[in-house]
């Protein structure tokens, strides 16, 4: 007989008791007898953005979050013009940026200085490879906070 609980798989038999943990902390015990299991993991709380932050409204936290990603595809994208120019990339080292810039983790920055990090992130995009030769041939390398929040409404 087989029950499942929480991503722990229990297999009841006659002979052993056999208990297999899928996910994070994975684990498998077999034993004869009762056994008995007591599994401490470490877990994060989820932490809710405080009231007031980038992190709490939903479409500013969005629109950054989208800025971001832009800013990585540019980076990625950037190994193929300059292979030797670019050095390997690492993507905690834009929120390891933000961080020591406004001196507050990317979510936790105030919305009073959103258009300040949406400006540092926009100027991130532009200085890579890709942004400048899009912007000299009269390409756009993102949209705009109302037109984001156009797109976003028009998707509903």
């Amino acid at each position: 007989m087989k029950t499942k609980t929480n991503n722990v798989i229990q297999n009841a038999g006659a002979s052993a008791n056999v208990i297999h943990s899928t996910g994070a902390n994975a684990f498998v015990i077999q034993g004869s007898g009762d056994v008995r299991v007591h599994v401490v993991g470490k877990r994060k709380p989820k932490m809710e953005y405080p009231a007031g932050s980038v992190g709490a409204d939903l479409a500013r936290r969005n629109y950054i979050r989208y800025l971001i990603e832009r800013y990585f595809r540019y980076r990625e994208a950037d190994v193929s013009f300059a292979r030797k120019v670019v050095r390997r990339f690492s993507y905690a080292v834009l929120f390891k940026n933000i961080e020591s810039h406004f001196k507050a983790p990317t979510y936790f920055i105030p919305i009073a200085r959103f258009d300040e990090l949406v400006d540092f992130l926009q100027r991130k995009i532009e200085t890579t490879i890709l942004g400048k030769k899009n912007r000299a041939r009269g390409h756009r390398n993102y949209e705009t906070f109302d037109e984001f929040q156009l797109t976003q409404a028009g998707e509903s």
